[in-house]
């Protein structure tokens, strides 16, 4: 629940709300907050910035203010909930869109965005709208993305599958199964989009009403990986579309800055994609887990080969001891 004291009696007629997740992420605030600001600035409804700032130590929540202070044209709110709150990433998106919700009782729109994008196209917010506006089975229009030396990155993927998931994701992304090709695309304004099954919040503009009829993130299957692959599925399943606007200017790049949980990488990314389809897909788990046991029994024997001649390889040896440990009980510990 969020608490009343942290919302402004005056209510503006604001419409689009872009959600910012950061956790001790300073240096990439540092373009990402100016980047949103900027292209806020060729949109024609009023808009604000909520930041959901997870317990942040390395100034962050000070910048963010002294940035607000400066900026005043549009309004920007850093939500810094206490230590008993869940602040993983899903809890912060749904957090600081029931806030928005609250305080903005005219919402429309919102814009998740994440700490390492940043919009160098001035078009690229504008033409989402009116895509979004146009095609009103659409829930949410993403971007194609690219780093800062401008390679195209990854916007989104298919729907995960128990073979996907079974082959590994080294393989799997080599044979493809998880790609997403989009075989239409559909001409708009002098771009391009399609549908895709997922596209990643990064970022991702959100019809507020479809966000509505999902019930937003789910916090307690998937807190951090699979959040946005979930939601994209429960999205269909309640009859809408994800779409992806081709449109260059889009840049999604940490900058190799991990993040605080990616220490434990593989084991988030295994038990959210066992609960995934475990929700979506049940009648496979059956057969998968001792598959996957064998797979994990493989995985060893080859580390165990090459660590004789590489310290990684030995690194994570252990780990593949757990994840054969743990995979009866769906990933668990």
């Amino acid at each position: 629940m969020i608490n009343q004291e942290f919302l402004n009696l005056s209510l503006a007629p604001t419409e689009l709300v872009v959600v910012i997740n950061s956790f001790n992420r300073l240096s990439l605030l540092c373009d990402a907050l100016p980047s949103i600001i900027q292209a806020l600035k060729h949109i024609s409804l009023k808009s604000a910035v909520i930041v959901f700032d997870a317990g942040s130590t390395d100034g962050s929540v000070n910048f963010i203010q002294e940035f607000a202070a400066q900026n005043q044209e549009t309004e920007i709110i850093c939500l810094c909930p206490s230590p008993n709150t869940d602040r993983s990433f899903s809890a912060g998106c749904n957090f600081a869109v029931q806030f928005a919700s609250q305080k903005f009782p005219q919402l429309q729109w919102c814009l998740f965005y994440e700490t390492d994008n940043f919009i160098k196209n001035e078009l690229a917010l504008p033409l989402a709208l009116k895509l979004l506006e146009q095609e009103k089975k659409l829930a949410a229009v993403g971007f194609t993305v690219e780093t800062h030396e401008g390679k195209k990155a990854g916007f989104g993927s298919r729907f995960p599958t128990p073979l996907s998931f079974l082959l590994g994701q080294q393989l799997s992304d080599k044979l493809g199964l998880e790609r997403m090709n989009i075989q239409e695309w559909y001409s708009f304004l002098g771009v391009r989009w399609g549908i895709s099954d997922i596209v990643f919040t990064s970022p991702l503009l959100v019809r507020y009403s479809a966000w509505k009829s999902t019930e937003g993130m789910d916090v307690t299957r998937f807190p951090y990986s699979d959040s946005d692959n979930d939601w994209c599925r429960m999205v269909y399943k309640k009859g809408w579309q994800v779409a992806v606007l081709d449109v260059p200017g889009i840049i999604h790049d940490n900058k190799m800055q991990t993040s605080p949980w990616s220490g434990n990488r593989v084991i988030n990314f295994h038990q959210a994609r066992f609960r995934f389809l475990l929700k979506h897909q049940v009648y496979w788990i059956g057969w998968l887990k001792p598959l996957l046991f064998i797979r994990h029994c493989l995985e060893l024997l080859l580390l165990s080969l090459k660590a004789v001649h590489d310290q990684e390889a030995k690194k994570s040896i252990q780990k593949r001891l757990l994840m054969m440990k743990i995979v009866f009980s769906n990933y668990e510990q």
